[in-house]
């Protein structure tokens, strides 16, 4: 057995689990500092940001719930009235838990900080929407994606360091 091949393998083994633990706490704080805004799902709901910038509505649900499927959502200035710039979320950021999944459908250009009004179009009134949140958060898609490659790095790195080190315990190698 060589020594400086078992060093490695530990190394690999502790270094994989550091970089496991860091990106998963991270992607918990990512995910919880985000958001900005949870309001029940209503025809129309009154919001106020607090800086100019991109904002992403994400409807949250519980799980395989059709609820909100024909929704269409338009935001308008409190003061002025006029409708704020939005487009479709192309690319979607789902975060599921164990009974809701939360899933992103527009981004919103908010100009000025301020009060707005959120109105949603094409609920079906028979619905039953207590479940339901709809949930305003900063852009976070692209830090997420480099947070689960790290965590999949970690997670080879962990399993490869414990698999090549029972191998060579074990005298295979």
């Amino acid at each position: 057995m060589h020594p400086w091949l078992m060093v490695l393998s530990v190394g690999a083994m502790l270094l994989g689990g550091v970089l496991l633990y860091y990106s998963i706490t991270r992607i918990v704080r990512l995910l919880r500092e985000s958001e900005v805004a949870r309001l029940p799902a209503a025809a129309e709901s009154a919001v106020t940001f607090g800086a100019p910038g991109t904002y992403v509505l994400h409807i949250e649900q519980p799980r395989f719930s059709l609820a909100m499927f024909s929704a269409q959502f338009a935001l308008r200035d409190a003061v002025t009235g006029a409708d704020v710039h939005s487009s479709p979320a192309i690319f979607r950021t789902t975060n599921s838990g164990l009974s809701t999944a939360s899933v992103s459908v527009r981004y919103f250009e908010i100009e000025r900080a301020g009060g707005y009004l959120l109105v949603v179009s094409g609920i079906d009134p028979a619905r039953d929407l207590s479940r339901v949140n709809l949930v305003f958060t900063r852009p976070y898609a692209a830090p997420l994606f480099l947070l689960i490659l790290c965590t999949v790095l970690g997670g080879f790195g962990l399993i490869g360091g414990f698999v090549l080190t029972a191998l060579l315990y074990s005298g295979i190698l």
